[in-house]
């Protein structure tokens, strides 16, 4: 039987951040079931691997247990553990069909769908698990997947004359790694695999298409109930596509537009200005000139900065505005959705999950 190694931990994060930056490739026809019995942390295997032409030299690095970081791998029990610079992780289970891939020859990692029940088994706090969610199921990533302490990047990375990882700014935005339906399917088949509840707990309230960190924070905070710490506007879709009408096509500049944040049943766009891309005189006047365009089609506009995003008396004046709307477009007739947003004990769990939902620095992504 081949003997493989497993990435796992803090090693598989680094891995699948490279993946999804274009830094590595990765094999996803390679995609298969492993047996417990074909993965291995002998430090043999782990130096032959290193050793071979065939390895990636940003893999390399990642194995190297002379780096700062050790390496991380899965092991089927802890028998089968080796110490030293190695740090073994028990693999416990057997997964569905399709759980792992390639990176290279003799080295496999978890497909993004075992990925994210892994991270999501590890990870206590729901709001930890959603922003892992919205990254995966979006078109931005961290160099670390999952990490919001690493910086954050829209496009396809690079490395500058001096080797460091930079971003092309211009570059565009990269696929997501997951869709909601790629999700479901998984976690239906691992039924009764540990972390399960976890994922499915975080995956209903996930949105797919979050361009940055902060409108995966604006999503989250408008579309979470409100027993949630949300405001309960769960319509909300993230960059849809809007076809502009034929009989309205010349009012505007192009045949179709994305909206950050749309609440079609309140004909609402909420448009996440990041400081990041959206201060420069080009990027202020290509903003204002799109806002007129979307207006034109009669849907409101509705700005949100960091810094509104940062502060939950901001947010709930932005709200309360889209409740008053949905009050007299007659959307809430008894007033119930108005009254769960007001309600104390909800507005306290809101302060605590934008707490929680934020990064824990200032920025503005």
């Amino acid at each position: 039987m081949s003997r493989f190694i497993v990435l796992a931990g803090p090693t598989l994060d680094r891995a699948l951040g490279l993946v999804r930056l274009g830094l590595l490739s990765a094999n996803p026809s390679s995609v298969r079931k492993l047996e417990r019995g074909e993965c291995s942390a002998s430090t043999a295997l782990v130096e032959s691997i290193r050793n071979s032409a065939e390895t990636p030299p940003e893999l390399k690095l990642l194995l190297d247990p002379r780096a700062s970081e050790p390496v991380h791998l899965y092991v089927p029990n802890m028998r089968d553990a080796h110490r030293g610079r190695i740090v073994c992780h028990v693999l416990g289970q057997t997964y569905p069909a399709g759980s792992f891939f390639e990176l290279c020859p003799y080295v496999l990692v978890p497909s993004w769908k075992l990925y994210f029940l892994v991270r999501c088994r590890s990870m206590p706090v729901l709001s930890d698990r959603l922003m892992l969610g919205m990254e995966l199921c979006g078109t931005y990533s961290h160099v670390v997947v999952g990490n919001r302490l690493s910086a954050a990047f829209y496009g396809k990375a690079h490395r500058d004359a001096e080797g460091k990882l930079a971003c092309s700014w211009k570059a565009p935005r990269i696929s997501p790694a997951l869709t909601l339906s790629d999700i479901e399917g998984y976690l239906a088949e691992a039924a009764g695999i540990t972390g399960v509840k976890r994922a499915r707990e975080c995956a209903r309230h996930l949105r797919e298409g979050s361009a940055s960190p902060g409108e995966s924070v604006l999503a989250l905070m408008a579309t979470l109930p409100c027993a949630l710490g949300g405001y309960g506007f769960r319509d909300m879709q993230l960059n849809p596509k809007l076809p502009v009408p034929k009989e309205k096509r010349h009012l505007t500049r192009f045949d179709s537009f994305h909206p950050d944040g749309f609440l079609r049943q309140l004909a609402t766009d909420l448009e996440y200005e990041s400081g990041a891309f959206h201060t420069s005189k080009r990027a202020i006047a290509r903003d204002k000139a799109r806002r007129n365009d979307i207006q034109a089609l009669g849907i409101e506009v509705k700005d949100v900065t960091w810094e509104m995003l940062s502060h939950l008396d901001s947010l709930d004046l932005l709200f309360e505005q889209l409740l008053d709307k949905e009050r007299s477009l007659g959307l809430d007739p008894t007033g119930r959705h108005r009254r769960a947003v007001h309600n104390p004990n909800h507005r306290a769990q809101r302060r605590i999950r934008l707490q929680e939902l934020l990064p824990p620095w200032p920025y503005e992504a």
